[in-house]
């Protein structure tokens, strides 16, 4: 029935042990929308999203929303730490302390702990930080290849078609490709040698 008001326990410690012992919020449903009582009968939140998640589980503190089949959080109070604005939002602490990764029309970034987006989802990948480089991630923008720090800034271009990781050739540099064309970045992420010949190979010292 249009307008009827469902109030439904996030947690029951009757059902199950996995719940704590008393209910502090009751989620409330109306016209097909939630949204969350505290256990005096206050509105928290009127019913406008689609789901509330339980609290405390990728973030203390905060619940996941959606809205629009958009991915967000709201605090206790009720109040968005962060706006539904995202495809997805994965686990906090894996690529970077505090840091989330997040996906928004099939780009990615990340946000912080605070809600705040770090970085812009406008990539295609991000690898793990330290992975190639400490304090660096590689990312794919248009299909180029380029590094971001752990401060959220582009420190080398996403221009490369390849970057092969550093040290394996000579310490602190790195092979990278441009258009069919070969040279080498340093940990700087400066060209010590432009991208412009058709092969770069090491040459092996002789064998005594």
């Amino acid at each position: 029935m249009k307008g009827k008001l469902i109030i439904t326990a996030i947690a029951f410690s009757a059902i199950t042990n996995f719940y704590a012992q008393s209910v502090d919020y009751f989620v409330i449903n109306k016209d097909n929308l939630v949204g969350l009582v505290d256990s005096n009968g206050v509105q928290i939140v009127a019913p406008k999203y689609e789901t509330i998640g339980k609290f405390d589980i990728q973030k203390k503190g905060w619940a996941k929303i959606t809205k629009d089949k958009l991915t967000g959080f709201i605090t206790k109070e009720g109040k968005e730490a962060v706006p539904p604005m995202f495809q997805e939002i994965k686990a906090f602490n894996v690529y970077k302390k505090d840091w989330a990764l997040v996906s928004k029309e099939g780009k990615l970034g990340f946000i912080n702990g605070v809600g705040k987006t770090i970085v812009e989802p406008v990539y295609e990948e991000i690898d793990q930080f330290d992975k190639i480089r400490k304090g660096w991630a590689k990312v794919k923008l248009d299909n180029k290849y380029g590094f971001i720090n752990t401060s959220g800034a582009l420190v080398v271009p996403a221009k490369y078609d390849k970057i092969e990781n550093f040290n394996i050739y000579k310490k602190d540099l790195a092979v990278v490709m441009l258009n069919g064309k070969y040279g080498l970045i340093n940990m700087e992420g400066k060209e010590t040698l432009a991208p412009i010949y058709d092969n770069l190979q090491p040459l092996d010292k002789k064998k005594k």
